[in-house]
């Protein structure tokens, strides 16, 4: 396209110089034996807006020859009568004024088109959604973010109005503040509101809505438009955390002042029961303690101001003494510990600590039904893999999701169950902390795993089978180049953190140069725990560049771990490449597919 571009720059200039030529020798008797100055003018100016100053100047000297040697006595000859100098001079300057004026004009219409470009394209960019209406509201424009955003194309979205659009029960708030902004030149306002996307899906849209019906150049109503959904949810989460933490801090602050009534109204004759009191307020205490200090910790994690002091300790004591600690406090309840020896970490150990005391809590809170839990330390490749289990109510998947998220309490409406929804959270950033993560494993009713894994002192580099070429293996990943099918075969192993998955993932990379393989069989089937801190990671950095290596087709097979699964998920939804995933339950599907797109993309080729 390019060369046919640059071909016709030379091109209609000298097909308009010879069509010209033929018409003024062709229809002398129309035109008239004049010399032809005005049609060769119109010929150097037109030249000169379509292939730029230079050939604009040639054609000009191009039409001045033809005009002598062709118009001018004596004709088929370059002389002329010297009276004729002066036209020629006024024809050729004239040409050149006129081209130069048409060659700043095209230059500033350009100009003009590239900052019109730029100021739409940084409007549209400003906000997630710019939308403009006229007088009666009805939308004259909409930015192409809008079908990002609900999933309609633009001319979808100006042909709905608000009843399809908005929520019936702020169908009335929303137009009732447009129209008050209708009638207000100038006026601006923030109007938010639930909307229906076109597949269903309720969101929450945020916009600064300006009456410019009145501006020159403007004359529309303009609203920019932002997704609020995630703001309005955390904000509906704080406003239920506030709720929550004013019960929470409530009750024991409550149970406190009446203990301390009745032990002081007991402490003489019966000190006894005075003690009792005196025993249950300081459990209160306790508790009232552990709140404040899950706030201050939430409080320093957001801030950045949460501090670790850490030294090499061994996990494996540290389970055996908090464990007995529970069972002397919990008689009730029946622990189970299975605990390898010799769990050496480096390590903050009153914040690890703290994150086994909140996953055993929460196993006895969660199972009020249930008096067994089993608790387990054990080391695989070089790290520790704790859990904590229950037998209780369970946590359904859609609330498995969230359970680690902040304010998030699975029951938090009906505040069945004591704490403010924070506990998971700091002990996930605990653990990021740490290099290692948490995740979770549960089914309604039947009960829940918590686990996490933290990297021991003695990690050292895993030590690797390869050839350099076309074979590698360590503790965490196995890659092979299967020559037959000319694809990469990549099998994760075990529990990965968010240094297993990078550093792997640079392996592969590593390969795929080496091999030049268009097709990626990654099989995740085998991955246990969490490794969404990685996500981001995945489809931000590590998918480009394996696009940028030659990769095209990446045939997934997941985990039998949701939270692994999710992590994949994830990482899929974030990648920024024209890489095509695809997702497997068994590695034969993933081969089949990969053995379909490579044999369509061989067809095409052929």
């Amino acid at each position: 396209m390019k060369s046919v571009k640059k071909v016709s720059v030379y091109l209609v200039p000298l097909l308009l110089i010879l069509l010209t030529t033929l018409i003024k020798v062709n229809m002398t008797e129309v035109l008239g034996n004049r010399t032809p100055f005005l049609l060769y003018t119109t010929v150097v100016i037109f030249a000169t807006w379509y292939s730029g100053w230079l050939i604009g100047l040639i054609t000009n000297f191009v039409c001045i020859l033809l005009i002598i040697y062709l118009f001018l006595e004596p004709i088929y000859s370059f002389s002329f009568a010297p009276r004729l100098w002066v036209h020629i001079l006024i024809f050729a300057s004239q040409n050149i004024f006129l081209s130069m004026m048409g060659y700043a004009l095209k230059k500033s219409l350009k100009k003009s088109r590239e900052a019109e470009s730029k100021l739409k394209l940084l409007l549209e960019e400003a906000c997630d959604l710019l939308v403009l209406r006229d007088k009666s509201g009805k939308a004259t424009y909409v930015s192409p973010r809008v079908f990002e955003m609900t999933g309609y194309t633009p001319e979808e979205y100006i042909k709905l109005g608000f009843d399809k659009l908005v929520e019936p029960e702020y169908l009335e708030m929303f137009t009732g503040k447009l129209n008050l902004l209708l009638k207000s030149p100038n006026a601006h306002d923030v109007i938010r509101a639930a909307f229906k996307r076109k597949d269903g899906q309720v969101i929450w849209l945020e916009g600064d809505v300006y009456n410019y019906l009145e501006r020159p150049g403007i004359n529309a109503l303009v609203s920019h438009i932002k997704n609020v959904t995630v703001r309005v949810k955390l904000e509906r989460q704080k406003d239920e955390f506030i709720g929550i933490a004013s019960h929470e801090l409530k009750t024991p602050i409550t149970n406190i002042q009446g203990f301390t009534k009745l032990a002081k109204s007991t402490l003489y004759d019966k000190p006894e029961k005075a003690k009792a009191f005196l025993d249950r307020s300081e459990n209160n205490i306790q508790r009232l303690s552990r709140l404040v200090n899950d706030l201050l910790d939430i409080s320093k994690i957001n801030t950045g101001k949460q501090t670790y002091h850490f030294e090499t300790f061994d996990l494996s004591n540290l389970m055996e003494e908090t464990v007995q600690s529970f069972a002397l406090t919990h008689p009730e309840h029946r622990f189970e510990l299975i605990n390898e020896p010799n769990a050496l970490l480096k390590g903050d150990r009153f914040r690890l600590e703290q994150v086994i005391i909140n996953l055993i809590d929460n196993a006895i809170k969660y199972s009020p039904a249930s008096r067994d839990i089993v608790i387990s330390q054990q080391i695989a490749n070089g790290r520790s893999v704790v859990s904590v289990q229950d037998f209780g109510i369970g946590i359904s998947e859609e609330h498995l999701q969230a359970v680690f998220d902040r304010f998030y309490r699975v029951d938090s409406s009906a505040m069945k169950f004591q704490g403010l929804g924070l506990g998971l959270f700091i002990a996930s950033d605990i653990l990021k902390q740490h290099g290692g993560n948490l995740w979770a494993e549960s089914k309604l009713g039947e009960g829940s795993r918590f686990s996490f894994i933290v990297p021991l002192a003695s990690l050292a580099a895993a030590n690797a089978d390869t050839d350099g070429s076309s074979y590698f293996k360590n503790d965490s990943i196995s890659v092979s180049y299967n020559a037959l099918q000319n694809w990469l075969e990549v099998r994760w192993l075990g529990y990965q953190t968010r240094e297993t998955v990078e550093t792997s993932g640079l392996i592969i990379l590593d390969f795929v140069k080496k091999t030049q393989s268009k097709y990626v069989l990654n099989d995740n089937s085998l991955v246990k725990g969490n490794w969404s801190d990685s996500s981001d990671h995945g489809g931000n950095i590590w998918f480009p560049m394996m696009a940028a290596a030659g990769v095209k087709y990446f045939a997934w097979v997941l985990s039998e771990d949701k939270f692994s699964n999710m992590a994949a998920y994830k990482s899929s939804e974030m990648n920024k490449s024209d890489v095509l995933v695809r997702f497997f339950k068994e590695e034969a599907e993933a081969a089949s597919w990969l053995e379909e797109v490579k044999s369509e993309l061989e067809k095409r080729s052929a």
